[in-house]
């Protein structure tokens, strides 16, 4: 009876390991595949990933090409800027200076004048009186 139930059990053992390999054949053909496909692109990334680098290191150096350059124009700029800066600074100063100078002497100058034309007024205002009063 041992052996009978050994047999059974070797029987369903086998069916069990064939229903397992049935299962296992097509992951394992999916698993190649990817294999397969993983290698294509590790030799076409062997092949392009050189010239990758050689642009890469090309454009690194026209960056750096570029923000010297930048640095440079911008450090004349600079110059430039505190010269206008300096003109601006002058310009400011004579305007001080000479509305300074030239202020005084107008405001001076306006009360002379209205001082004048009152008298001029003043003046002939009497003249006009007197020239009524001898007709």
């Amino acid at each position: 009876m041992w052996e009978l139930g050994i047999a059974v059990a070797a029987i369903i053992i086998a069916i069990a390991l064939m229903i397992l390999v049935a299962f296992l054949v097509p992951a394992i053909l999916q698993l190649r595949q990817t294999a397969r496909q993983l290698e294509a692109t590790t030799a076409n990334m062997d092949k392009t990933l050189p010239s990758i680098m050689a642009n890469l290191d090309e454009i690194a150096s026209n960056v750096a090409a570029i923000t010297s350059t930048g640095r440079r124009q911008l450090e004349a700029l600079d110059g430039s800027v505190q010269e206008v800066k300096q003109m601006i600074d002058d310009v400011v100063a004579f305007e001080k200076r000479l509305k300074r100078k030239v202020e005084s002497p107008l405001i001076n100058s306006a009360g002379t004048i209205s001082a004048a034309a009152r008298a001029i007024q003043a003046f002939t205002a009497v003249m006009s009186g007197q020239k009524k009063r001898r007709k």
